[in-house]
């Protein structure tokens, strides 16, 4: 098949979806992945908070004091909870960039 019948193709059925033209298209798809990819990171932001009772800028000023769990698993929990804040924080970013 030829590239053009292939392009018209394409756009007749990304037409058929509801979406103008496959950059739409495309550009739902992205915000709905990017928004699926954001609610896992905060869910395990949720769980963090759940489990110490704080956010994450409490959990680091009250790291010391947080007698109940040991110093690895504070650690280990303070790179997973920093790392999934960031995380969401790009795709926010990326959500912001691909409205405009």
């Amino acid at each position: 098949m030829e590239i053009l019948s292939k392009n018209a193709a394409l756009d007749r059925t990304v037409q058929s979806l509801g979406f103008s033209t496959i950059e739409d298209f495309a550009r739902e798809q992205a915000r709905s992945l990017i928004l699926q990819n954001m609610a896992y990171y905060q869910a395990r932001i949720d769980l963090f908070e759940q489990k110490y009772g704080m956010d994450f800028s409490g959990f680091v000023e009250q790291f010391n004091a947080l007698g109940k769990y040991s110093i690895f698993e504070k650690e280990d929990d303070s790179l997973l909870w920093e790392t999934a804040i960031d995380v969401v924080n790009a795709y926010r970013a990326d959500l912001e960039a691909i409205a405009a």
